[in-house]
């Protein structure tokens, strides 16, 4: 993932980057401060994938919407703890869900096996969160993402500030429009285009404490308030 550069910053693709001012104590390499529930853009996550080899495809949402990464406990200064036990993944836990995880929670990146980007957000985060009871298990983390995209969905978000798909936006305009609705401050995530020199918004991260109360993500630097960012409607081709 490459920063945002101070030019154009296309928003088919969505924000962040991760903390700047971070507890530095020693602590165990399991423990966290927060939770950043992270939004990507499928059509930028396609982009980028594309980008990786000519004969990559992309599983798509029927809609323009935005999907679920993941949840991730993390430490203040980095994206971490991960990979926090050896706790085996079981698919049948998700069965009640999978119909819903295919629309909402969906892997862009077509070809990979079937519950292989659940698999992966549990090894890596989930045993990880496992520690806070509203999170123990894997249906409870795997809902929990649905729960809080059905409150915090970036399409129902952005929209109510007139912010759509296939728009250039002032970066600011994209971060207080979020902390208007949310009261509370996000943070973005840019993907470069390597031929035009854009930068494309790929994410759109909000931050919970260990209640799963909504916090402002200040732990997290920012990029230049005068970039412009462009949301891509289409995959880029």
């Amino acid at each position: 993932m490459l920063n945002c550069k101070k030019f154009v910053i296309i928003l088919f693709l969505f924000f962040g980057k991760v903390n700047s001012h971070w507890n530095r104590t020693r602590r165990s390499n399991t423990d966290f401060d927060v939770l950043i529930f992270t939004q990507h853009w499928p059509q930028t996550v396609c982009y980028t994938w594309k980008e990786k080899s000519t004969s990559n495809t992309c599983s798509l949402p029927k809609e323009h919407e935005w999907t679920i990464h993941g949840i991730w406990p993390s430490q203040y200064h980095k994206i971490g703890p991960q990979f926090c036990n050896k706790l085996p993944f079981n698919s049948t836990a998700l069965e009640p869900l999978k119909e819903k995880l295919q629309e909402k929670w969906i892997d862009i990146e077509k070809g990979r096996t079937s519950y292989s980007f659940w698999q992966h957000e549990w090894d890596k985060h989930g045993t990880c969160a496992v520690v806070l009871e509203q999170l123990n298990t894997e249906n409870k983390y795997f809902t929990k993402g649905l729960e809080l995209l059905s409150i915090y969905d970036m399409k129902n978000i952005l929209a109510k500030a007139n912010i759509i798909p296939g728009q250039i936006y002032n970066k600011t305009e994209i971060l207080n429009a979020i902390e208007r609705q949310l009261d509370k401050r996000g943070i973005l995530i840019c993907q470069e285009n390597k031929h035009t020199g854009e930068s494309y918004i790929f994410e759109i991260r909000i931050c919970f404490n260990k209640t799963l109360e909504l916090i402002n993500c200040n732990e997290v630097s920012e990029y230049p308030t005068n970039w412009i960012v462009l949301i891509i409607r289409d995959v880029l081709k």
